[in-house]
């Protein structure tokens, strides 16, 4: 043991020059390290070259919808032109399960749009969702036999003055590379006119890799979050969790078939048993993200910015007397030190030195970040050692000196972005920098950065100097997946990863340009209620206790939240 720490100690200083590596055991293509580096012994000086999340080309099928396909016709089969498609492919592709999707739609100035998707097909009587509607709330039509894979949605949607539309959206399957991944073309009619029309490639989400359920992590408990006198019923849409106090606090957004969200009080002293002790609405909008600092729990609103509550009972949350909510949004918030950010629209800088009274110290949009720009959007942030790591978006990750931040407004310093054109705007393929975590090794400071799209992933990159980041390497799964959240434990070397569809992931980041995959657990299972509604589910919250934090009860616990199973505690193995 003490050898092989020493060999990591000795490599750090090597590892940012000359790839020093420890161990690739596990850096195999499809198992996470599959970049154009993986392999290899490259480090950030080997000239490697970040790229897009994914490549936003030609269309994404030889098919297309026939122009001039009206009434009951329009965006059924008979209205796709599937005469190039090697339609015997189709035959072996699943005919259930949970899929997602990412379309091309082709605008009529010529310009095209890309959007994920999500959809759930059953053959057993149960719930289907297709792109955000479940039954029965939807008539859904399906064909499939050996030359065809065709799916069609028919709703009845609700317009504002009271009246109704029909709307029919269908799929048509133009070419299989195999029995979980296919290509087709879409269409979108509305009383029978077609108001949207592209091409989209498609996944069943199946278990990956020949993985089990878990490999280094052990479950502890499994709590489902809904209303406490209906049990089958979501208490909204579960996202994030803070634990403190040996309570832990998720936040729920409302969901069109999840309902209204907002704050689940569990107590976690028995981590094997979570005691329900109190639930509180969010009486509408979202409640997006938490963090606690002493007595004072701080959640991010949709409607109201930052909303603060008492928690010196913890059982017993109560809104403070000094609020700083206000009418604008805050998506995220992060505490570090004495100061309490909120990232939305756009980042607000509290003091909290005083935790229970918030004071602004100000609003901040780095000079880079076009005002107003919706790619733009700040959507969550990492603070350390005075620097502030925003991830906003399109405009990729922004750095900023806050060391004086009591005093001084956030100073920029610099920033990482890819996927952009000569004039420094986002390509149309553009990437969405989402969250991460930086931490010291050596003389050196690495940051760890994630999107959330499709093809979203791990990125390792070199902030020593903010102003000429370096990419590092990469750790990836599938495309259809994305990557969420994520937590570094900078003394164990240990990042920990909400995954989505790839459930929870645990690397070895002690040499951080080979990261190494030592534990997981597949969260995602196609049977759970109200799968396919969103591109955005499975694991999406994560949470491992750090001082002041750490109880006798959660130490070595992960608290992870899953879109539908809710709160899974997890215990590492190894």
């Amino acid at each position: 043991m003490q050898r092989s720490r020493l060999a990591v100690l000795l490599c750090l200083p090597l590892v940012l020059t000359t790839g020093c590596v420890i161990d690739n055991s596990k850096c195999n293509k499809g198992t996470g390290c599959d970049g154009p580096d993986a392999g290899s012994d490259a480090g950030v000086d080997a000239g490697l070259v970040d790229t897009a999340d994914w490549e936003g080309t030609a269309p994404l099928a030889n098919c297309n919808f026939i122009q001039g396909t009206t009434g009951a016709q329009c965006g059924e089969l008979s209205s796709f032109n599937l005469s190039a498609c090697p339609r015997s492919t189709l035959g072996g592709v699943g005919k259930e399960g949970v899929y997602t999707s990412h379309s091309r739609m082709a605008r009529p100035d010529g310009g095209v749009n890309y959007f994920v998707r999500s959809f759930s097909l059953r053959n057993d009587g149960g719930t289907q969702t297709f792109n955000g509607w479940s039954t029965p709330d939807m008539e859904l039509t399906k064909q499939f036999d050996a030359n065809t894979w065709f799916v069609s949605r028919h709703t009845t949607p609700a317009l504002r003055d009271g009246g109704t539309y029909n709307q029919t959206v269908g799929y048509a399957g133009c070419s299989a590379e195999d029995s979980n991944h296919f290509t087709g073309c879409y269409a979108v009619c509305n009383d029978g006119q077609a108001i949207e029309v592209g091409t989209f490639q498609a996944a069943r989400i199946v278990p990956a890799r020949g993985e089990s359920e878990a490999s280094g992590l052990a479950l502890v408990s499994e709590t489902f979050i809904h209303y406490p006198d209906y049990p089958d019923y979501f208490f909204g849409l579960p996202v994030d969790i803070y634990v403190t106090k040996d309570h832990a606090y998720i936040v729920s957004v409302d969901g069109s078939y999840q309902g209204r969200g907002g704050l689940t009080i569990f107590n976690v002293s028995d981590p094997a048993h979570p005691t329900l002790v109190k639930q509180i609405s969010s009486g509408g909008g979202y409640w997006n993200g938490v963090w606690a600092k002493g007595d004072a729990l701080y959640i991010a609103s949709s409607r109201n910015g930052v909303v603060t509550y008492d928690i010196t009972n913890p059982a017993n949350p109560v809104l403070t007397p000094v609020q700083v909510q206000e009418t604008r949004d805050a998506h995220t918030v992060f505490v570090e030190g004495n100061q309490l950010y909120a990232m939305g629209d756009p980042t607000r800088i509290y003091d909290i030195s005083n935790p229970r009274a918030p004071t602004l110290l100000g609003r901040y949009v780095p000079p880079s970040v076009p005002d107003g720009d919706s790619r733009g959007y700040v959507h969550d942030a990492f603070v350390y050692k005075g620097r502030m790591y925003s991830y906003y978006w399109a405009y990729g990750m922004q750095i900023s000196d806050v060391s004086q931040i009591a005093t001084q407004p956030p100073v920029a310093l610099g920033s990482y972005r890819y996927a952009t054109n000569p004039d420094g705007s986002p390509l149309i393929n553009y990437s969405h920098s989402h969250a991460g975590a930086v931490g010291t090794y050596g003389d050196r400071l690495i940051a760890f950065e994630g999107g959330e799209d499709w093809g979203s992933h791990l990125r390792v990159l070199d902030v020593t100097d903010p102003a000429n980041v370096k990419f590092i390497t990469r750790y990836r799964l599938r495309q259809e997946a994305s990557i969420h959240n994520m937590i570094l434990d900078e003394a164990k070397k240990r990042l920990y990863i909400a995954y989505y569809h790839e459930g929870v992931r645990v690397l070895d980041v002690a040499n951080p340009a080979r990261p190494q995959e030592i534990g997981y657990y597949n969260t995602f299972r196609a049977e759970d209620p109200m799968r396919g509604l969103s591109f955005y589910e499975g694991a999406i919250g994560i949470r491992v206790p750090k001082a002041p934090d750490v109880s006798a009860a959660n130490a070595g616990l992960l608290y992870v939240i899953d879109t539908s199973r809710g709160l899974l505690i997890f215990r590492e193995t190894r």
